[in-house]
């Protein structure tokens, strides 16, 4: 007997709900779904349900999510060329061998100082950060900076932090004086 099981919808016209932490989200479509679970934002121990009100099951168990939780590149980075990226954390919870199986799975690891590491990778900083997050407790945070493609993701730095970043990262330069 197979886990898997075949979605009360069909994956093109049916919505989905994910629980985190006891609340619903959603609608999603199955390719939102398969889009999340790509990006490491759905586990294989997810909740969802084909109805807000519905029978939840691990996301491992619908046959829509079961190839895109194996893992591996995701589809839509599959035509991306390689970038450095550059991932500094903070890790003062026990999560320090979760956190590095998920970095080394990213891609080609180079350790440069305590905390830091430079990461040959396809996957985009958003990607990186949605699944090195998974792994963290609270107190943990990192930054990861795509040197290549010029984008930058963080977690649990505190709304403080994002508003500082936004201001500097999108904002003008300084005018230089001659």
């Amino acid at each position: 007997m197979s886990d898997v099981i075949a979605p009360a919808k069909t994956s093109s016209t049916g919505t989905w709900w994910v629980q985190v932490r006891g609340k619903a989200y959603g609608p999603y479509t199955m390719a939102q779904l398969s889009g999340f679970a790509a990006e490491g934002r759905i586990r294989p121990s997810t909740s969802v349900a084909d109805s807000k009100d519905g029978a939840w099951v691990e996301a491992r168990r619908v046959f829509g999510l079961s190839t895109a939780l194996r893992g591996g590149e995701p589809a839509n980075d599959a035509n991306v060329e390689a970038a450095n990226v550059f991932v500094h954390a903070e890790i003062v919870s026990g999560s320090w061998n979760a956190f590095m199986a998920a970095l080394e799975s990213m891609g080609f690891v180079c350790d440069l100082a305590p905390g830091l590491w430079l990461v040959r990778t396809r996957h985009s900083a958003g990607v990186i950060r949605n699944a090195l997050s998974q792994t963290l407790e609270r107190g943990d945070r990192f930054v990861v900076v795509d040197a290549t493609r010029d984008r930058l993701a963080w977690f649990n730095l505190g709304p403080e932090v994002d508003v500082r970043i936004g201001k500097v990262w999108s904002g003008p330069l300084r005018v230089e004086k001659h």
